[in-house]
């Protein structure tokens, strides 16, 4: 793992080669930002922080879950660090046999005191044209999943993997009740992650849909880099394309933003 800290951890911006992965982030107003399990599989992608999704989302395809970018080494490319601003970009080229196409991915990471900035971009140098999905797949802290709520989504169209039949959320807010919950909302408004201790404002650009996830109670006993009573510490809200597939001809290219901004101390 590179470690990108000042002296004084006010701004640390933690990230590794594997997956161009961010492991940890925060500053004295953002607060640490992401979970990571203290159980990690050897050799597997870590289990939290900002993993990447590409090119497809989930289980919606014909490839490993996820995509396989999260599990390929990446080019650290650029970094620095001073007490007001960290940064880091990574960079990887796809080609055969790993990908039937050309492309060359850069994910770059700006942390200042109130805010994180995270951009895909993804550049067709093949060929043929390629269409993906996918996105950021961020494990947001909490100290108590059943005290958070998030906001913005009210009146939004949505389809839930426990209730076929769920179709718009009416809801002023959406809390958790510690059963398993997965829910994709189409739309790219911005929406607020709110605790006791912080509220964090979400936005972005390029990407479509919200994925909001949480394993629950029971799901969490399944799975083995997770320990059993710490699906109460994250939850996941990741800025996503899932319906319509990015769809790239040679030379075109796609980029996607993800911000994160401190907004105030919850009351």
């Amino acid at each position: 793992m590179n470690t990108l800290t000042p002296p004084t951890r006010l701004l640390h911006l933690d990230h590794r080669e594997l997956g161009a992965q961010i492991a940890h982030a925060g500053s004295a107003q953002l607060g640490e930002l992401f979970y990571v399990t203290p159980t990690p599989a050897a050799g597997q992608p870590l289990r939290g922080g900002v993993p990447l999704l590409f090119p497809q989302f989930n289980d919606r395809g014909p490839l490993k879950k996820h995509g396989f970018v999260r599990g390929l080494p990446w080019t650290l490319q650029t970094q620095a660090g001073t007490a007001d601003l960290a940064t880091a970009c990574y960079g990887l080229q796809l080609t055969e046999p790993t990908w039937p196409h050309h492309a060359q991915l850069t994910f770059t990471a700006t942390l200042t005191a109130s805010c994180l900035t995270l951009a895909i971009d993804v550049l067709n140098t093949g060929d043929t044209a390629f269409s993906f999905t996918g996105g950021l797949h961020p494990y947001f802290a909490v100290e108590d999943l059943l005290q958070a709520r998030l906001t913005g989504l009210q009146g939004s169209a949505a389809q839930d993997r426990y209730a076929p039949d769920f179709s718009i959320d009416n809801a002023p807010q959406l809390n958790w009740t510690g059963e398993a919950f997965e829910r994709l909302y189409a739309g790219g408004q911005s929406i607020e992650l709110h605790t006791p201790q912080r509220t964090l404002r979400l936005s972005s650009t390029g990407f479509t849909q919200w994925m909001v996830w949480n394993p629950g109670a029971d799901g969490a006993r399944e799975l083995a880099d997770l320990p059993d009573a710490d699906w109460q510490r994250f939850v996941c809200v990741e800025p996503v394309i899932v319906d319509q597939p990015v769809a790239l001809a040679p030379g075109q290219s796609f980029t996607g933003t993800f911000t994160i901004d401190a907004v105030k101390n919850a009351d």
